[in-house]
């Protein structure tokens, strides 16, 4: 029961991650902060390892963040191919991408790091 609870929200997290990354987004906020963007898709991104990281380590006994290393970069390439092909509202960024791999780094690693500690 856990497992399939963990993959819906992994599963659902995703949805979100597109829905937002597809929709008109009309700025009415007038925010001066340099790069604000790139730091929010940097932040879904750790927190799309750390949502995905169990249901991968149930369904992956071996290597699971190597493969959730590449299943979130290439979730990041979809996503803005999608923006760049379906909508013309939206378009594709390769900083957009490096800041999703950024984020993804830093995910990874965390977890990483917590998994090399939780073994000692």
């Amino acid at each position: 029961m856990q497992i399939k609870t963990n993959l819906l929200l992994a599963f659902f997290y995703s949805i979100f991650i597109l829905f937002i990354s597809l929709i008109k987004i009309e700025s009415q906020i007038d925010i001066d902060v340099l790069y604000l963007d790139k730091l929010v898709h940097t932040t879904i991104y750790f927190f799309f390892c750390l949502i995905w990281y169990v249901p991968f380590k149930d369904i992956f006994k071996n290597k699971t963040l190597i493969y959730l290393f590449i299943f979130s970069i290439l979730f990041g390439v979809f996503i803005e191919f999608l923006q760049e092909k379906t909508v013309h509202y939206r378009s594709a960024e390769l900083l957009d991408i490096w800041f999703n791999v950024l984020g993804t780094i830093i995910g990874c690693g965390f977890l990483l790091l917590k998994n090399s500690i939780k073994k000692s």
